[in-house]
């Protein structure tokens, strides 16, 4: 960590030694404010990017968070539940599983499912059900769904195979953001 943090000062150090080497070199003239526009957004970049590469490792900005979120909830709820123990009154789990239900639901409206049930013991989550999300649409639609069908076929598109990379998907990124293992996810 603090190696890195040597690596980024001195390549900002060595980035800024140089804009300020090619802007003494160039000559005054009409183009000159243009090629330091494109340095000094150069520059930026040198700057910028170590603080991005943190924020975005191997998971979207989506995921990370709905991850913090969670994590945030569990927490919350962890720490209220102590302190209900202590004054002796009941316990704020509901608060943490309607929680837990919207960071659900934002993420799996993205793959278009919806959540079944969830079984939480304290700040645990034992069991996810998850189903698909049932079509109530129009009948134009219905058409236009059949006519899809028909030229997947044409083309001998699977779409269980899809259905399968979709599902694997979504439990990834359920397991990253929950933290749970992939035991407790059932998809129907």
């Amino acid at each position: 960590m603090l190696e890195g943090i040597k690596q980024w000062i001195i390549t900002i150090l060595i980035g800024a030694f140089i804009v300020n080497v090619v802007n003494m070199i160039l000559p005054s003239s009409k183009i000159k404010p243009y090629i330091n526009l494109v340095l000094n957004f150069i520059f930026v970049f040198i700057v910028l990017t170590p603080i991005i590469n943190i924020f975005s490792s191997n998971i979207r900005l989506e995921d990370t968070i709905l991850k913090s979120m969670a994590k945030y909830n569990k927490e919350y709820v962890d720490s209220m539940n102590s302190l209900a123990n202590e004054t002796g009154k009941d316990s704020l789990s509901k608060g943490y599983e309607d929680g837990l239900k919207e960071v659900l639901k934002l993420k799996l409206d993205e793959y278009g499912y919806e959540l079944e049930d969830v079984d939480i013991n304290g700040s645990d989550i034992e069991n996810i059900k998850v189903k698909e999300k049932s079509s109530n649409k129009s009948g134009k639609e219905d058409i236009q769904s059949k006519e899809k069908e028909k030229i997947k076929q044409a083309f001998n598109e699977s779409d269980e195979s899809q259905k399968g990379i979709d599902e694997d998907k979504l439990k990834e990124d359920l397991i990253e953001i929950l933290d749970v293992s992939i035991e407790t996810i059932e998809i129907d």
